[in-house]
Parts: structure tokens; C-alpha cells; sequence
């Protein structure tokens, strides 16, 4: 049955989605939606899967975003392959990962987390030009291009499903906790809440005053 379902299914290929520079949410969400509106309009039926090339990775090939996403409007997947050393790359997966990358190596994971600030607040959308501005070297880990690129379609992706960056919020200040807590059991906690989507924004402010870190928005809103 799933090799009859495979079959029916048609991959067509979009134009590619280039984010870069600083750009406001709204605005990336407009250049995004948009760009599914006016290439699959005329192209729509059962069994068509959408791929968009959105960046350029430094092992070779591209980064694709996948549509339809699991809620059938305009969300999207990001496509992962396991040479990205990213797993399925979740919410919860990728949390585990900054979290080790900060035990193992802290000044690079500080460059790290410098960037992904940037890709948060949309101030450099530009992971190429964060990378020249600020070189990272990750051992035993996802390439930083990759990883970095990864979370910032994560960071679309939220915003394509919740407006007025509460998706985007949640996602960055559950990073934020995840490199902050010392306290495996706790963190534990709240990652098997995360996976099981019981874990709620005020749970998640609640979590963050413990640790004294103030719940925080994206500057360029």
C-alpha cells in the first residue's frame, strides 16, 4: 500500500525562495506565501508534493522546504537529509543539539548562538554573511551553515503558523532554556512535555524566571 501511495505522488520542483538581509517577519511571510500562491495555483491535485530550493549548503545541493505541510495550508517541512547530521530535526532534537554543542566547545557555541540571535530578530537573514562575519568550527556536530539555515526555516515556518511571532517566541526562548538549565532532571522535564506538546508558553516563562532570563521577543517585529 505505502509503495502504491509513493507512486501516485508527483514531485514538482518551484522556483527558489532567497531570504536574506534584514527583513521584518511580515515580510518574509508575505515573499513566502506568496511564492506558493503564484507557482501552485494552477498546479494543485492529489498526490503533488512541492519542493522550493532555499539555500545553497556548503556540503553540495541545496536545502529544499516541502509543502504540504502536516496542516495543509500554507506550513511547509523542512527537508532533512541524514547527512545533515540533524536527525529529523524537531524542535526537541534541535535543542538537544545546542545543548551539547555548549557543554563541548562554549566559545564556539557563543558564535553560534550569536547567530542564531541575528536569525531571530531577522536583523541578518543572511546565514552566508553571518558565517563570514563570525566563522564557526563544530566538531562531531552539524555543519554550522546547515544547522544555522535549518533553524532559520524553522523560524518561517512558526511564523507562517502563528502570527504575531508567538510561534517564533516559543521556539527561540525554549532554546534559550534548553542551553541555560543545569539541572538535567528539569530539562528532561520539560523536553518530554515539549515532544508530547504539553509544554505551554506561561509553563515556559515559568521556566525561564527560575533560571532568572526574562521571557523575549524578536527586536524586528
Amino acid at each position: 500500500m505505502k509503495r502504491e501511495m509513493s507512486q501516485k505522488q508527483k514531485i514538482v520542483l518551484g522556483p527558489p525562495i532567497n531570504i536574506t538581509g534584514s527583513m521584518r517577519p511580515a515580510e518574509i511571510v508575505k515573499t513566502v506565501v506568496n511564492t506558493f500562491i503564484d507557482f501552485e495555483k494552477d498546479k494543485k491535485g492529489k498526490g503533488v508534493i512541492f519542493k522550493y530550493p532555499v539555500e545553497d549548503l556548503s556540503i553540495g545541493g541545496s536545502l529544499y522546504i516541502i509543502r504540504p505541510g502536516k496542516k495543509w495550508n500554507f506550513d511547509f517541512k523542512v527537508d532533512l537529509k541524514p547527512e545533515y547530521l540533524l536527525e529529523r530535526g524537531t524542535h526537541d532534537q534541535i535543542a538537544l543539539i545546542l545543548r551539547k554543542i555548549k557543554n563541548k566547545n562554549r566559545d564556539e557555541f557563543n558564535k553560534l548562538w550569536s547567530s542564531l540571535i541575528n536569525l531571530y530578530d531577522c536583523i541578518e537573514c543572511d546565514v552566508e554573511k553571518l558565517l563570514k562575519d563570525n566563522p564557526i568550527v563544530l566538531e562531531d556536530s552539524p555543519q554550522p551553515d546547515i544547522f544555522l539555515k535549518v533553524i532559520k526555516w524553522l523560524f518561517i515556518m512558526e511564523d507562517i503558523l502563528y502570527w504575531h511571532f508567538e510561534g517564533r517566541a516559543f521556539l527561540y526562548n525554549f532554546f534559550l532554556y534548553s542551553v541555560s538549565e543545569v539541572n538535567d532532571d528539569n530539562f528532561k522535564t520539560a523536553i518530554t512535555k515539549l515532544k508530547n506538546r504539553r509544554l505551554k508558553p506561561e509553563q515556559l516563562k515559568s521556566l525561564l524566571k527560575a533560571l532568572n532570563l526574562a521571557w523575549r521577543i524578536p527586536e524586528n517585529y
